[in-house]
C-alpha cells in the first residue's frame, strides 16, 4: 500500500504543482493561463477525434518508454531508441512496399517482425562495445541515433523519395499492410491494443518470472548477481534485444498504423520522450502506460495551443513537459523521504 501511494498519489500532486508553475510562466509571458489550459484540455480530449489523436500518440510513446525501462531495470542505458525507431520504420517500409496484395493477416505480422529485428540489429555494435571492450553504452547508442536519422533523411531525399511529392517522403505502403482502424473517420489503429498488451506482458515478465528476477538482480548489483550464479552478460543481451526490438517495433507500428508513408521528421523525438515517460512512470510498465497517456495529452493539447487565437509558443509547451516530469519526480522523492523519516 505504501509503495502504491509513493507511485501514484504523487501524480495528481505533481500535476497540480506543474500546472501552477506553468500558469505563472504564462502570466509572466502575457498569456491568459485559464484559457490556455482549457485549450490544452479541449484540444486533446474535446471530442472523439481529439481523443483518438491523443491515443495515436500514446502508441509510440508507450513502446519507447517500455524500451528504455526494460533495459534500465538491468542498468543498461539504451539512449538509442530514437535511432532504433527510425531504422525499424525504414526497414518496415522496405518490406511493406513489396507486399503487394498479400493479405494483412500475413503481411502485417511479417512487417512488424522485420521492424523488431532491425531495431535489434541497430543495437549490435553498442552491445559488442559494452560486453567485449567494456565501453559505456551511452555514447555509442546516442551516436547511432544520428546515423539512423541522417541515413533515413538521405534516402527520403533521393533513392526512395516519392517523385510526385514536394516533401521528402515515400509513396504510401499497400493498403493491405495497414493496421485496422478502431474508430471510423479517425487514425486510431489496432496498434494501441498491441502496445497495451505489451505493457502488461512486460510487467508480468519483470515481476513474475525468473528472467524478471535476474534482470532486477543485475540492475541492483551486477557483482552480487554474478556471485549468485546469474549470467550477467546473457541478461544484458536479453534486455538489449527486448529494448531495441520494442523501439524498432514502435517505428514499424507508426508506419503501419498512423502514417502509411515514411516522411522526414515523422518522429518528434519519441525515443527521447520515452525516457522521460519511463521516469514519470517510476520505471514500471503500468506506470509508463498511464504516464504515456498523460504525456500524449500534453503533446496533442500543446498543438492546439499553438493554433489558438493567440498561439502559445512551442517552447512554452516544452517547458510544461519538463516542469511536469520534474514536479512529479520531486514529489515522489519527497513522499519517500517523509515515509523513511517516520
Amino acid at each position: 500500500m505504501k509503495k502504491w501511494i509513493e507511485k501514484y498519489v504523487s501524480y495528481p500532486i505533481g500535476i497540480i504543482v506543474a500546472l501552477s508553475l506553468f500558469s505563472v510562466i504564462l502570466l509572466v509571458m502575457g498569456f491568459d493561463p485559464a484559457s490556455s489550459l482549457v485549450t490544452l484540455i479541449y484540444g486533446s480530449l474535446g471530442n472523439i477525434y481529439r481523443v483518438s489523436e491523443t491515443f495515436v500518440k500514446t502508441v509510440p510513446l508507450l513502446l519507447c518508454a517500455l524500451a528504455f525501462l526494460v533495459a534500465f531495470k538491468a542498468r543498461f542505458l539504451n539512449f538509442g531508441a530514437e535511432g532504433q525507431l527510425y531504422i525499424g520504420a525504414l526497414c518496415a517500409y522496405f518490406v511493406a512496399s513489396q507486399m503487394g496484395d498479400l493479405p494483412g493477416v500475413l503481411s502485417i505480422p511479417l512487417v512488424a517482425l522485420v521492424s523488431f529485428i532491425s531495431g535489434v540489429a541497430w543495437l549490435v555494435i553498442p552491445l559488442i562495445l559494452k560486453l567485449k571492450l567494456e565501453i559505456n553504452e551511452i555514447f555509442p547508442t546516442i551516436v547511432m541515433n544520428f546515423i539512423a536519422i541522417l541515413l533515413t533523411n538521405w534516402l527520403l531525399t533521393g533513392p526512395i523519395k516519392d517523385p510526385k511529392a514536394q516533401n521528402p517522403q515515400t509513396r504510401a505502403i499497400p493498403p493491405a499492410t495497414w493496421l485496422p482502424i478502431m474508430i471510423p473517420r479517425t487514425r486510431l489503429h489496432a496498434g494501441l491494443i498491441f502496445a497495451f498488451f505489451l505493457a502488461f506482458l512486460i510487467y508480468l515478465v519483470l515481476q513474475k518470472t525468473v528472467l524478471g528476477y535476474e534482470i532486477r538482480a543485475v540492475g541492483l548489483g551486477p557483482k552480487a548477481a554474478k556471485h549468485a550464479g546469474i549470467n550477467v552478460p546473457r541478461t544484458i543481451v536479453i534486455v538489449g534485444i527486448l529494448s531495441s526490438g520494442l523501439a524498432g517495433l514502435a517505428g514499424g507500428i507508426e508506419l503501419l498504423g498512423a502514417n502509411h508513408i515514411l516522411i522526414s521528421g515523422f518522429s518528434p523525438g519519441f525515443g527521447y520522450q520515452g525516457i522521460a515517460i519511463a521516469a514519470l512512470g517510476k520505471f514500471d510498465p503500468v506506470g509508463a502506460l498511464l504516464a504515456s497517456i498523460f504525456y500524449s495529452i500534453l503533446l496533442v493539447g500543446g498543438e492546439s495551443m499553438q493554433r489558438a487565437t493567440r498561439p502559445v509558443p512551442i517552447h512554452l509547451i516544452y517547458i510544461l513537459q519538463a516542469v511536469l516530469v520534474l514536479s512529479v519526480l520531486i514529489v515522489q522523492e519527497f513522499i519517500i523521504m517523509v515515509r523513511r523519516r517516520k
